[in-house]
Order: C-alpha cells, then structure tokens, then sequence
C-alpha cells in the first residue's frame, strides 16, 4: 500500500513541477514575444519607410543605386570599426555571441549592424530583411535572459534565445510554425527538442500577432489546385521529382556562391571602405548591364513570380545569387533568405513554363525548395509552404524539398564554423 502511495505522490509531484514549468515558461515566452513582435515590426515599418522617403526624394534626379558604392563603403567601415565579427549576414555570429560569448555584443555594435543593413538595403544592395528580425530577437531576448539573471551559456538562457530568433523570424516571415524550427534547424544544427519549440512557438505566434496589430506585409499567396484525375495527379508527381532536382542544383550553387561570399567578407585585402565602394561600384556596372531587378529586397519580383502573366528566364536565379554574393562579400550588410526566395519562385516560375505546369504552384515549390536546400531547414520548408501557400502545395513541396535538400548535399550558407560553436555549446547544455 505504501508503494502505491509513494508512487501516487511522485507522479503529483512531476505534475505540478510540469505545470510550474509551463506556467513560467508561457510567461517568458508571451514576454520574449511581445518584446521581438513589436520590435522588429518596427524596425521593418521604419525600412519601408526609409526605402520609400529615398526613391520618393532622389530617384527623380537618378537612379538611387548610384549611391549604393558609398553606402556600402560607410557599411563597410563602420562594421569593421566596431563588430568585423558581423560582416555580411551576421545572423549567425550575433546569435553565437548571444549564447557563447555576450562581450562582443554590445548595444552600440549591435545598432551600427542595423545601420550598415539600413544603408545596404535602402540604396539598392541585393540582400534580405530577415537579418534584422533574427538578430534583433536574439539580442532583445539576451537582454531578458540578462535581467532575469541568467549565465552564459545557461540552458534556460539559450532556450530564451532561441525563442527570441524564432519570434523575429516570425515577424519577417509571417509564419510562426516555420520560425520556430527554422531557427533550431538552420541556427542550431537541427536538435529539435519538444522542451524548446513550446517556448519558440509561443514567442512566435505572440509576435505574428503584434506583426499584424502594426500592419507589417508579408509574402502570402495561397494556391488552390482544384480536384486532379489520376493519371494527371501521377504527372504532376514526376514534374514535381524532376524539379526537386532542378531545385536542388541551384541550391547547390547558392552555396557554394555564399559561403564564399562569407569567407571574403572576412578577408581584409583593402581598407574597409575602399572595399565596399569597389563591390557597389561593381554592382552598378552590373546592374547597367543587367538591368536594375536584381537589386534590394526583390518583393515585387517575388510576387511577379506567382503570376502566370509573367515569364523568368534560366539566369534570373544564377544573376540574383552573383549581386548578392557581391553585396554581402564586399562590406553590405542584410540577410541571405529574401534572395533565396527571390532565386526559388523566379526558377520555379521557370520550370513551369518549359514542363507545361502551373507556374503558381511551381514558383511555390521553387520559393520553399531553394530556401531548404540552402539553409539545412527541410521542415521548417514544408511547413512554410504550408502556412504562405496552403496545403495542396505543401503535398508537392514535401517531394521537392526534401530532394533539393538531398542534392544540396545537406550544406548551408550559414558559416559552418560558427554553427558548430553553437551546436557544441548547445549540446553541452541541453540533454539531447
């Protein structure tokens, strides 16, 4: 009878620690959520606003990308002057100081990034806004772990942390699901634990909300495929294998492509400003060359992609890929995600026109396919495919993604070296 009893006791004992757990975790999470939403929502509204005042006010004397050489010269020095650490993306450096080394990421350090990424990306450097939402929710959130009085290196302070990133990706994303495992996946070497996506999803849907109470746009096309016979449905299956392939070589090739750019961001041959102004200079002459579509964030690209009024060629993704690579090895700042989605839906769009396919749903899989094969994310992809595009895409999309993410050779444009500083500290701390 004793035995029962005891028994009895340490399983109310387990659920009323379990329920503590949750209680104060639900508590920090709706904090953390709240602090990021609002905070990368405004930092975005205030990007738009920016990008909007200078071609408003500029660009009916010139083309505003006239200025990006200097610009990226400024960006260049001031990064280097103040966390060089953080060049290019720098996502993954800022959260590697947030969890490993919290001295380097100081509030000045951390402004001039925001900064040299204003200036990147208001003057036309090819490069994302993701940047500020991860970053942002991880220092934010460092800053709560601080004032709860949580160490370096504390197992709750890297839960916090990740449930910062993921709430600011849900912010730029506008899929809270996807934030979640898209920060353990591409920033935490995929250790995906129940413990940590509870605060991480909490976080992330906490700050969807405060991203739609400010009216912060996101890309968002659902597609309806209609009832498929089944032979019909059997072709779309085989198109669908043989653009996961398609998909997967561009992955590869962005890559490859970007973590050189990483590398030589690091790499200091000339000052810092010269430096920049010579990769913005190059970008001009390319995009003379080229035309000026390969320049900033791509939005209206993006969603060019998805019409099926509208055509890409084979080059659009390789052309998107070379400004970025530039704008970011040269001394830019901004993130890698946006110019992988720009690449994914402009050559699914592609694909579709020379397989006779639905270019809607194929520049979905390309937007979701490019995007797992370049960041090591495959379910935070189909997932996000799910939440942006809707289920019938996601059927397809789980086939695609998955083969883009084989051929990619399971590599990612995050800098290697870091994450694994990451993964070794996170595996130190939190019982895999």
């Amino acid at each position: 009878m004793s035995w029962i009893l005891k028994k009895i006791l340490r399983a109310v004992q387990k659920f009323f620690a379990a329920t503590t757990d949750i209680a104060k975790w639900s508590i920090i999470s709706v904090s953390i959520g709240l602090l990021v939403g609002f905070g990368t929502s405004g930092v975005l509204i205030l990007l738009e606003m920016a990008i909007s005042y200078t071609k408003t006010n500029f660009q009916i004397y010139f083309p505003l990308y006239f200025l990006l050489p200097a610009a990226m010269g400024v960006s260049s020095s001031i990064i280097y002057k103040t966390f060089k650490e953080a060049s290019g993306d720098g996502t993954e450096e800022i959260v590697c100081s947030a969890v490993c080394n919290d001295e380097k990421l100081k509030f000045f350090s951390f402004v001039i990034k925001q900064i040299a990424t204003f200036l990147t990306l208001v003057f036309g450097g090819s490069a994302g806004k993701e940047a500020l939402g991860g970053q942002i929710g991880a220092y934010l959130s460092l800053i709560l772990a601080k004032i709860i009085g949580l160490s370096v290196g504390h197992t709750e302070r890297i839960v916090i942390i990740i449930a910062g990133v993921s709430a600011g990706f849900a912010v730029v994303f506008g899929a809270p699901i996807a934030a979640g495992f898209f920060a353990l996946e591409a920033l935490f070497a995929g250790k995906i634990l129940y413990r940590v996506l509870v605060p991480a999803f909490i976080s992330s849907f906490v700050a969807y909300w405060s991203m739609h109470i400010l009216n912060v746009e996101y890309i968002y096309h659902p597609i309806s495929l209609g009832s498929v016979p089944g032979f019909w449905e059997f072709l779309s299956l085989i198109k669908a294998i043989l653009a996961g392939i398609f998909f997967g070589v561009i992955s590869y090739g962005v890559v490859v492509a970007m973590n050189f750019s990483n590398h030589f961001s690091r790499k200091n041959f000339v000052n810092p400003f010269l430096k920049g102004f010579m990769g913005g200079s190059i970008i001009v002459l390319l995009a003379l060359v080229f035309g000026d579509g390969y320049l900033g964030l791509g939005l209206d690209t993006i969603d060019a992609a998805f019409s099926e009024t509208e055509n890409f060629e084979w080059y659009d993704p390789i052309l998107k890929t070379l400004f970025t690579s530039i704008t970011l090895g040269f001394g830019g700042s901004g993130g890698f995600v946006t110019p992988l989605f720009f690449s994914g839906a402009t050559a699914g769009n592609f694909f579709a026109q020379v397989a006779d396919a639905y270019i809607p749903l194929y520049a979905a899989l390309g937007f979701v396919s490019v995007f797992a094969g370049s960041t090591n994310s495959p379910i935070a992809a189909i997932i996000l495919c799910a939440e942006l595009f809707g289920m019938e895409a996601t059927h397809y999309a789980a086939v695609t993604v998955t083969i883009s993410y084989l051929i990619s050779s399971k590599k990612s444009i995050f800098a290697p070296e870091i994450i694994e500083t990451i993964e070794n500290r996170f595996k130190k701390h939190i019982e895999i």
